[in-house]
């Protein structure tokens, strides 16, 4: 028998005993530490929680199972059919899943260019529970909190109403089940697929990392075989624009590459013949393009970059059967068009033949002095008389509207919206009557963050916020740019730990290689389903439209310090500060976002009440 000692917050003695262990519902918003152990008995949610959804829509949920003074063995969770007035929603529609800790550096490790060794940051790590893992059984640890991650995918025909279900944990070696009850109320409004989302997200891939971790050869089979189940996930999250390396190492070696001198190969392959001549092979590119098409997404195949972060182009050289490099700077006007004007003219001829031309963006991630580029781009037309379309992530937008207004789809970060507030909402309405496109992205430094470290609430703000600035959907690198070992510790030479990637993979001896969720990749997609839905009702009804506004309107974010943050300072020669929300920053976002929350649900509801009228 384990009794908790202290109220971590007033030291106040309490008699609160567990027999064998017990399973209490926690708050998802919050993040919780084995250090939490007490104060999830002293502040959770009991055995019952009520939950509510649309039509064809995710309610999800979270618990936590905390063991006494002996090893829980073999602990198996069971879900029940959820039980409705007229039908039921089948169990398999209920997934439970053990969640997995990570270690993470609660620094910021720096910078790529100040550390090119790549050297790992000294300093403090701790355990986070980050990986949506998976529903076998696993065994528990004495006096140890094991969080486990509900999530119910609501049929798109289920009656609306209310249903109710259970959560059954047992162990092998303990006689007494615990139960846990749900209650989900399915509202009378259909979610629409992923792909008709009115907010979505672009989420940077870096397939070569999967080829990379489960040791398979780039775009083999196998490869293809994984990267179909990880695509996909990224396609049921509203993910349609996919990632595509045109150069060797468009952003300059910052991901990890396995034992590979290139970290992130060009998917075109540049050739200089023996006459001199360039030549291009397609192969690659050609594979990743087909497999995300066949999955139904890469309506945007954004391609990095004809402006790579150290201007360089590496090819094969025929003559001296070598790899070589070529430094192109866009300044040598000349010499840049030179290289580039081939290369566009051979690949505009290539996706004109594979009918894909209309789906291509060339793409620019945080560069200046972009006008060669895209003079270039201009030039070159295709057999239609066509142009390429232009993304880039730019956030020199109020100073460079030459620039930003050439641009078919933008992305803007959080900190430069937040320094140039009103002139952001200003290019966002004027890009939506000019059919152009326009999303935030968070990255290091921004404050809140979806980092392995921030709380999951700060994900969930985060495309509040978004939605507050009625952008078109939310950008982040990366999807998948794992490190050595992911599962183990998501901590990176260069950036906070979890900066680099959302899904986690399996371990790489399971015999069904798939890519998991993130916990906060979780709250991201709860905050897009959220937005998605006022963007819909704001469409569809005007007796709620004036609801939504105000509640965008009322969404903090605008400042920095909306909530409370504190820095810590480097603590390697390399490193950059780190900045994470305090106690009462915390607290505050996750009483807002559950305001939130019930005022979406409160909408909802206000909605259906008028259809039936």
């Amino acid at each position: 028998m384990s009794e908790i000692l202290k109220n971590n917050e007033n030291d106040d003695i309490v008699n609160t005993k567990i027999e064998d262990f017990v399973a209490v519902f926690v708050n998802s918003f919050e993040q919780y530490q084995q250090k939490d152990y007490n104060k999830i008995l002293l502040n959770n949610n009991g055995n019952s929680i009520k939950l509510w959804a649309w039509n064809n829509d995710k309610a999800i949920a979270e618990f936590a199972i905390l063991t006494a003074d002996k090893v829980a063995h073999n602990v198996t969770l069971t879900a029940s059919d959820l039980i409705g007035e007229k039908e039921n929603i089948q169990n398999k529609n209920v997934s439970l899943s053990f969640i997995k800790e990570v270690k993470a550096y609660t620094g910021h490790a720096g910078w790529y260019a100040q550390n090119p060794k790549q050297c790992m940051p000294r300093g403090e790590r701790e355990s986070y529970p980050e990986v949506i893992y998976s529903d076998n059984p696993i065994s528990i640890d004495k006096n140890t909190v094991q969080l486990v991650w509900v999530q119910i995918n609501v049929p798109k025909n289920i009656a609306a109403g209310i249903y109710r279900g259970t959560v059954i944990i047992s162990a092998d070696n303990i006689n007494n089940k615990t139960e846990l009850n749900f209650e989900l109320e399915v509202l009378n409004i259909t979610m629409p697929e992923p792909d008709k989302y009115l907010f979505d997200v672009e989420y940077w891939s870096h397939p070569y990392n999967v080829a990379y971790y489960y040791d398979v050869e780039p775009f083999s089979d196998k490869h293809l075989q994984i990267l179909e189940q990880h695509m996909s996930l990224y396609k049921s999250l509203g993910g349609h624009a996919i990632t595509a390396s045109i150069v060797e190492e468009a952003w300059g070696g910052q991901t990890y590459g396995g034992n590979n001198s290139i970290h992130y190969p060009s998917m075109i392959k540049w050739i200089k013949s023996n006459s001199g001549e360039w030549k291009f092979d397609f192969t690659q590119f050609d594979k990743w393009v087909q497999l995300n098409k066949q999955i139904g997404i890469a309506d945007k195949i954004i391609c990095y970059s004809m402006m790579p972060w150290k201007n360089t182009v590496r090819y094969y050289n025929e003559s001296t059967k070598k790899l070589k490099k070529i430094k192109i700077n866009p300044a040598s006007k000349v010499k840049y068009c030179k290289v580039w004007a081939p290369f566009l003219k051979a690949f505009i001829e290539h996706i004109d033949d594979k009918g894909w031309f209309d789906t291509i963006y060339m793409g620019f991630d945080e560069r200046r002095n972009m006008e060669t580029a895209l003079d270039l781009i201009a030039s070159v037309k295709n057999k239609d008389g066509k142009t390429l379309k232009i993304s880039a992530s730019f956030n020199d937008f109020k100073h460079n509207a030459a620039i930003f207004n050439r641009l078919h789809y933008a992305s803007v970060g959080l900190q430069q919206i937040r320094n140039n507030l009103s002139d952001f909402k200003e290019q966002v309405k004027l890009r939506r009557t000019n059919n152009q496109e326009t999303t935030m992205y968070t990255a290091t430094e921004h404050v809140p963050n979806s980092f392995t470290k921030s709380i999951p609430v700060e994900s969930y703000w985060t495309i509040m916020f978004a939605g507050a600035l009625d952008t078109t959907g939310f950008l982040r690198w990366a999807y998948d740019a794992w490190v050595k070992k992911p599962l183990e510790e998501s901590t990176h030479w260069s950036f906070p730990a979890g900066d680099c990637f959302l899904v986690y993979p399996s371990a790489k001896d399971d015999i069904n290689k798939e890519s998991k969720l993130s916990v906060r990749l979780a709250k991201l997609d709860e905050g897009v389903r959220d937005v998605n839905k006022l963007y819909l009702l704001r469409n569809m009804d005007n007796a709620v439209s004036d609801k939504i506004e105000k509640l965008f309107s009322q969404i903090k974010g605008d400042k920095e310090n909306s909530y409370e943050f504190y820095t810590i300072a480097k603590t390697n020669f390399w490193g950059r500060t780190a900045k994470w929300l305090t106690e009462k920053g915390k607290n505050q976002m996750i009483e807002d976002m559950e305001k939130v929350k019930q005022s979406i649900y409160e909408i909802s509801k206000i909605y259906c009440e008028n259809l039936n009228k």
